[in-house]
């Protein structure tokens, strides 16, 4: 059943080690985000986007490497062996990041959908999940790793140049 919803920005730049110098800056962002996911009971499904609709089950692993630092990041907490990372999109790497932070004894999965499916796709999508929680007889929290607004272009933040205007309501 369905506990607790938390949304947390998905930036690597919470995570210290990829922040280097600014890492100070945001420190308030990350016990913002971390005290957030403290709330969720101790079994998570992680929401986010990547290039492809995948899951990830609570044994996967992953690393920030490809960010220039070799963190590494699990899915649940570690028995035995670790395992070898998974070319993880950055939703499950930060879900893991702050489910190993937050609630070190929390087991999560990870379900990472396209960004272009359309309105129609996504809403099916999300009530299909929501039935699939629902029926779990243990709490389950959701944290959806939120991968911008809808309204910065493709090439934000550099694109200074562009206006947003608020379309007309009829």
């Amino acid at each position: 059943m369905l506990s607790a919803i938390a949304i947390v920005p998905s930036a690597p730049v919470l995570v210290p080690e990829l922040a280097g110098a600014a890492a100070a800056e945001v420190a308030d962002l990350v016990a913002a985000t971390l005290a957030a996911a403290a709330l969720l009971p101790e079994r998570w499904v992680i929401i986010g986007t990547g290039p492809a609709d995948e899951e990830f089950g609570p044994d996967a692993a992953g690393t920030f490497a490809g960010f220039g630092v070799d963190v590494r990041v699990r899915l649940s907490p570690q028995d035995g062996d670790e395992p070898e990372p998974l070319a993880l999109p950055v939703c499950a790497l930060l879900g893991g990041w702050v489910r190993g932070r937050a609630q070190p004894q929390a087991s999560a999965r990870v379900r990472v959908y396209r960004g272009d499916h359309g309105a129609t796709a996504a809403l099916r999508r999300g009530r299909e999940l929501r039935t699939e929680i629902d029926r779990l007889p243990e709490p389950i929290g959701v944290l959806v790793v939120a991968d911008g607004a809808n309204t910065l272009t493709p090439s934000a933040p550099a694109d200074t140049t562009r206006t947003t205007r608020p379309r007309k309501r009829p």
